[in-house]
This record gives structure tokens, C-alpha cells and sequence, in this order.
């Protein structure tokens, strides 16, 4: 218990009995407390004008006195460890010193209790070295023999160390929980002000000075362009309500402040102004005496990001080991909020450029009025006779003339009457989709058209909404998705963005569909555009499902999604039931599906036309990928792709199971496989046209007016090579 004291553990020169009766009285919470009682007892003992102890954690080199004769101090006090007590520590014995010699703040506790008729008085010190506190037995003016105090502070403390300690310690660990309570809750608080820096930093500094019980404390954070530190919060503006002021810069190996950021390490200073390194620059402010400073530096997870500075702790002469450990831990927390404060600023920003942005496009895809007025007051023919076809080739109609049949889709399906929706808001919306839509070769505004008329025939032939299959509001929303489920489409695929790591990629690879939620993206800018608000006159909850099923739509168009779907897809098809919601989402998705393909549903002629679009944007993507350095896809590569093979395996892997799936829901929809079947064989008897050419020049043959003649040509003689091998072999069977 106690070490290095070779003495008996035996009660030779105290009455055992008054040692007993302390004993037994020292039951107070409070260390002070007892400390009261123990120091009684040794002015008693040692005929003393005063006794008081000194508690010194050995591993932080602290020291404190929480009470001085029967007199306990209004909270413990702290006191510099000095030379002269460390010698004490390590001595064996008792220690004598005039108690004019020692410290001032030691003196300053305890002569206010002594009398004046002796001006030297003498303080025998008597140590009880211990882990993790030991404590340092002060007895002042005894009037026994110096060597009997030693034995007399020796006995008792055989009986009163094991308790006092234990309520130094229980205190200690006391003080610990509530400083970590106390972190805890300057932690929530400062993560509730990310918004703004300076309000962050400006909470975050108030705080520490609550938590170390510092007078001033300034923040500098490290300017990575200038390499610099820059004092963002200054301790005189504290009153200040403009924190936006040109802050004062330092250069970074300059004083303690700069010991801090090259080391990474803590710097605690008792008596800052005599220290080598001290800068009054920099660790003070003019008009400020520097008596202690705690610098410790600010962390995030690439490193230090700045310092914070405590001044002054209040109430004692320095800044203790404890501070230290809620300085390192609240810099953590701080740095922590301060990254999270910028990287949230950042988004602001970003946030704000982005809707700058997308104003400016809106500016630029204007719609005007007069434009309105002219597609409202069109008094064109728009009824051509096969609208409502499901293999009509929308090339017949004039492109200036589509806007037109699109508001006639609208009219026809009634759902611009049942869904009230302003007549000149939709024709907006609809030239707002118009130009929303880029000149690329295949995913432009005819494909979109093409698409919308393909639901448009389907809701009509099918009867998707009287048969019970869909609702007026899915109806609805399906026309609408597939105006606008391209939008903005570049001509390139999702692995072309996450490949070449676009900015399209950076903001929703994590999602996936990266140009699908493009898409949607813009689908829901054109809808929230002032005119174009189309929805607005939907009930709040209608229109946050018909959110929703836009988003499920234009999400569907990405075949990916298809094909991981395709397994369950084929169970639903086994057994379809109308009333299931889980049922209904997978059929709408088919269909969305089923308009996004159905250029393949057209005839040979408008087949062609599509293939031809499609693998010049496939071309022009291989292009790009080869400039970058990245291998092509072979069908995305013109000196690879064999265009029947791959129209073939397109219509065979893709085409095939959706319209078969989507004529298992829908017997009426068994149509588009047979279709499908006849162009099958136009592109088996085109690869052998195809054979007879280099690859480089499949798209040009593709082009070709004369390949519809050779692939008739193609299928007459491979006719004639079946007949003649029938009879062959009817002869043989003959012989």
C-alpha cells in the first residue's frame, strides 16, 4: 500500500484507541470531508498550528488541496507541482521547509489560517507515495520532534490512506463521467450548426471554454492554398455580431501555435511567456496576460486542419492533465463537424449551381407564349386514319405536326378531362418535352413520340384501363413517362458513363440506371416548371403516387432492370391477378417495356430505319471509347459488329421473352410475337447479304436501297436449295 517505507506496520508512538475512533468516523462521501477530520486529528497529534494534504496524481503531475485544517475549500484547488515537493515524493522521510520559501499559491492557502506571532514557521512534509495518487502530508509549526511527526503521520496513515484514497479516487472517476457527460453534450450541439462555419466554429470555441474553464480561446484553421493559418474565431469579438472581418495570418512554424501543427501533438504551457517558443503574435492578444495556455491541435481524417488555443484556466494556475485529454477528445469531435460543415456547405453550393443551372437550360428551352398559341389554335387535319395502330410507322405524319397528336392522345383518352388538366399547361409541357430532347441519331424526340403513340394504341386496342388492368391515374402516367422517359439522352449507355466516370455517373452510379435517373431528373424539373405544372391539379395524395409511378416507369426502361426482373416476371405471368398490386407494378413495367421496343413491332421498312439509327449511336459511342483509351464493346465497334447476328440476338434474347410475357397477361398482345417471328427470318436471310460484304460496311449496306431485293432475292434461293434437298431426298427414299 505504501511504498518503499521499511517500517513496522505496527502502532508504537499514536494511542491506537483515538486511531480506532477516526477510523471508524471517516464514512463521508467527500474526500474533503475526511480530510477535515485527518487533519484534526494531526494538529492534535502533533501539537500543530495547522495541518493539510496535498493529493498529486503520479501519472499527470498534478497536484490539489481540497481542504486546510478542519476548513474544506469551496472546490478543490490546484497547485504547482514543484521541485521541492517531487523531492519529497522520492524521499524516504519527512522533509522540513520555512513555509516563507515555498510557492505563492501553497502560501496562499494556508496562511490566512495561521497566526502572526511567528514569522517562520516551519512546514515538515511527509510523503505517502502510492499509485495512482499519493499525497504529501503537510504539518505546519509542530511543536513535537520532526522525526516523531514522521512516525505519528506514518501510523495513522497505515489506517487512514486505504480509505482516503478510495474517496480521492471515487471523486476522480466522478469527475470523469460528468466531463464526458458534459462532451457528449457539446458534441450534439455543435453537430446541430454544420449549416455555417462561423456559427460552428463561434459554438464550438464558447464551448471549450465551458469545458476547460478557460477565460479566451481563439480557432486557426490551416489555408491549404497558401499554406498559412488563418484565425477564424478571435476571443475580443466575442461580442461582435459581424464574424465576417479579415482575420488575421500567421505563418505556420510560428510559435507554439506552430509547434502544435508540425508536431501534431498537445502543448500545454504553465507559463507561457517564458517558454522559447512563445509568440505573443500569435498565443496572446494585446491587452491579454497569457498566464496558461492549452494549444491542441484539430484533426479530421486526412490530418490537422487547424489549432484551437485556450487562455487563461479560471479558478486555478494551469491547465490540468484532465483538460488535456477533453481538449484531444473535443478537437476530434470538432474537426469531425468542421469537415462536415464544409462538405455540407459544399452541397449548398453545388445545390445552388445546379438550380442556377437548370434555370439557365429552362431560359434556353423557353417555351413561348406565341408558341402555345399555336399549337392550342392548329387547325390541322390530325386524324390520321391508323393513329391508333400498334404497328403504325409514325414517320408518316409531318414531325412539326406531333406536338398536335400528342394533345389528341390526351383528348382521345380522356384524360385530360378527368384529370382537369389546363389545356395550355399541357401543350406547354409538351414543346417543353419537345426540346428537352437532343439531336442524336436514335433517342430523340421522334423516338419519344414513337413510344408515347405505341401506349397510346396499346391503351386503346388493349383496353388496359375498362379490362381492369390499369387505373386512369397509371394510365396516365404512362403517356407521360414515355414523353419524357429519354430526356436529355446523350447517345451514349449507363456503362459508357460509369466507365469514363462522367459527372452523370459521379451523381447516380451509386444508384444505378445512371441515364435513366438522368431522365427522371429532368422529367421532374420540366413538371415543376412554372407552365408546365400539368399535375398541379391533382389531390396532394394522387399526385404523390403519380411521383412515384413516373419514377417506376422511366426506371423500368433501363433493360437491366428487365432482365434481373425477368425470373420474377415469369411467375407473375403464370398467373396474373389484376388485384395485386405486386402483379400490377411487373405490368407496367412490361408495357413500359413493351413502347420503349416497339419499333421492332413496325414493318421490314421501318425496322431497317431503326437498326440504322441505333448502331450509328452505338458507332459513334465505340469511337469515343476507343479515343479514351477503352476497349469497345463488339456490337458497339464497326469492324466487329455483324448486324444481322446482332439484330437476331436481340429480337431472340430481348423482344421475344417480353412480348411473350406481356401476351401471357394480355392474350390480345400474342400479336407482337408473330411479328417478331417474320423479322427474325428477314434478318436470317439478310446475314447472308451481309456474308458477301467486309464488316466495316454492314451500316452501308443496312442503308442500301437495293437490300430489300437481295434479301428477297436471298430467301427465293434459299427456297429453291430446300426444295431441291426435299427432292433429293424423296428420290432417294424412292430408290
Amino acid at each position: 500500500m505504501i511504498a518503499r517505507r521499511q517500517r513496522r506496520k505496527s502502532v508504537q508512538n499514536s494511542d491506537p484507541g483515538k486511531i480506532l475512533d477516526l477510523v471508524m468516523s471517516l464514512t463521508d462521501d467527500k474526500s474533503a470531508q475526511l480530510q477535515t477530520k485527518i487533519n484534526t486529528y494531526l494538529v492534535q497529534e502533533c501539537e500543530a498550528e495547522q495541518a493539510l494534504l496535498v493529493a498529486v496524481s503520479r501519472e499527470h503531475s498534478d497536484a490539489f488541496i481540497e481542504a486546510v485544517g478542519s476548513s474544506m475549500l469551496l472546490r478543490k484547488r490546484k497547485i504547482c507541482l514543484t521541485e521541492k515537493f517531487k523531492l519529497v515524493l522520492e524521499s524516504v522521510g519527512e522533509q522540513t521547509e520555512y513555509l516563507s520559501n515555498m510557492e505563492e499559491d501553497f502560501r496562499s492557502f494556508v496562511e490566512p489560517t495561521l497566526g502572526t506571532e511567528n514569522p517562520k514557521k516551519r512546514v515538515v512534509m511527509f510523503p505517502i507515495p502510492d499509485d495512482p495518487f499519493s499525497l504529501i502530508v503537510c504539518i505546519v509549526s509542530p511543536t513535537v520532534q520532526e522525526d516523531r511527526v514522521g512516525l505519528i503521520i506514518y501510523e495513522a496513515f497505515l489506517f487512514f490512506w486505504p480509505v482516503l484514497k478510495k474517496s480521492i479516487m471515487l471523486e476522480y472517476e466522478r469527475t470523469v463521467k460528468y466531463k464526458c457527460q458534459q462532451l457528449l453534450r457539446v458534441a450534439r450541439k455543435l453537430f446541430t450548426q454544420v449549416e455555417k462555419l462561423q456559427t460552428l466554429l463561434h459554438m464550438a470555441m464558447e464551448q471549450a471554454k465551458m469545458l476547460m474553464s478557460a477565460e479566451y480561446c481563439s480557432v486557426m484553421l490551416i489555408d491549404v492554398d497558401q499554406m498559412d493559418l488563418v484565425e477564424i474565431y478571435d476571443p475580443m469579438e466575442l461580442h461582435m455580431t459581424n464574424t465576417e472581418t479579415v482575420k488575421r495570418r500567421f505563418k505556420m512554424d510560428v510559435g507554439i501555435a506552430g509547434i502544435v501543427v508540425n508536431t501534431g501533438n498537445l502543448v500545454n504551457v504553465k507559463n507561457p511567456e517564458k517558454h522559447p517558443k512563445f509568440n505573443p503574435e500569435i498565443d496572446s492578444y494585446p491587452g491579454i496576460t497569457c498566464r496558461s495556455l492549452l494549444c491542441f491541435p484539430i484533426r479530421d481524417q486526412s490530418g490537422i486542419i487547424g489549432v484551437g488555443s485556450l487562455y487563461n484556466k479560471l479558478g486555478d494556475p494551469y491547465f490540468d492533465a484532465m483538460d488535456e485529454e477533453m481538449a484531444l477528445a473535443f478537437s476530434v469531435y470538432c474537426g469531425v463537424c468542421i469537415v462536415h460543415s464544409m462538405v455540407y456547405q459544399k452541397m449548398q453550393e453545388a445545390h445552388i449551381r445546379n438550380a442556377l443551372a437548370n434555370e439557365l437550360v429552362m431560359y434556353h428551352m423557353k417555351v413561348g407564349d406565341a408558341e402555345v398559341s399555336r399549337l392550342l389554335e392548329c387547325t390541322g387535319f390530325h386524324k390520321h386514319p391508323h393513329i391508333a395502330s400498334l404497328s403504325f410507322n409514325v414517320r408518316a405524319l409531318p414531325p412539326r405536326e406531333l406536338p398536335c397528336y400528342v394533345l389528341k392522345m390526351f383528348s382521345d383518352l380522356g384524360l385530360q378531362k378527368k384529370f382537369n388538366l389546363h389545356a395550355t399547361k399541357l401543350a406547354r409541357f409538351v414543346l417543353h418535352v419537345k426540346k428537352g430532347y437532343r439531336d442524336v441519331p436514335y433517342h430523340n424526340w421522334m423516338h419519344a413520340f414513337n413510344v408515347a403513340q405505341w401506349a397510346y394504341a396499346a391503351l386503346i386496342n388493349y383496353k388496359l384501363v375498362s379490362s381492369g388492368y390499369l387505373t386512369d391515374l397509371q394510365a396516365l402516367m404512362y403517356l407521360i413517362a414515355c414523353l419524357v422517359h429519354d430526356l436529355d439522352h446523350r447517345g451514349t449507355t449507363n456503362r459508357f458513363q460509369i466507365m469514363g466516370q462522367t459527372s452523370l455517373a459521379a451523381l447516380y452510379s451509386s444508384e444505378g440506371s445512371v441515364m435513366e435517373r438522368h431522365h427522371l431528373a429532368q422529367a421532374v424539373c420540366v413538371l415543376n416548371t412554372e407552365g408546365c405544372d400539368v399535375l398541379a391539379a391533382l389531390p396532394r395524395a394522387d399526385y404523390d403516387r403519380a411521383i412515384i409511378m413516373l419514377k417506376d416507369y422511366v426506371l423500368a426502361t433501363d433493360l437491366a432492370n428487365f432482365f434481373k426482373n425477368l425470373p420474377e416476371y415469369e411467375m407473375i405471368a403464370m398467373d396474373y391477378q389484376k388485384g395485386n398490386r405486386l402483379h400490377c407494378a411487373a405490368l407496367q413495367a412490361l408495357l413500359m417495356n413493351s413502347a420503349d421496343l416497339s419499333d421492332q413491332l413496325k414493318d421490314w421498312s421501318v425496322i431497317k430505319k431503326t437498326a440504322a439509327a441505333v448502331l450509328t449511336e452505338f458507332f459513334k459511342q465505340g469511337e469515343l471509347e476507343k479515343s479514351r483509351g477503352e476497349p469497345a464493346l463488339a456490337f458497339m465497334d464497326r469492324d466487329k459488329c455483324f448486324i444481322p447476328a446482332l439484330e437476331q440476338e436481340f429480337l431472340t434474347t430481348t423482344c421475344m421473352p417480353l412480348y411473350s410475357l406481356l401476351a401471357k397477361i394480355i392474350p390480345k398482345a400474342e400479336a407482337c410475337t408473330k411479328v417478331l417471328e417474320g423479322h427474325l427470318k428477314q434478318w436470317e436471310a439478310a446475314s447472308y447479304v451481309f456474308s458477301e460484304v467486309p464488316i466495316s460496311a454492314g451500316l452501308s449496306v443496312l442503308l442500301s436501297p437495293e437490300l430489300d431485293n437481295l434479301i428477297e432475292q436471298s430467301i427465293k434461293e434459299r427456297e429453291e436449295e430446300l426444295m431441291e434437298g426435299a427432292k433429293k431426298a424423296e428420290a432417294t427414299d424412292d430408290d
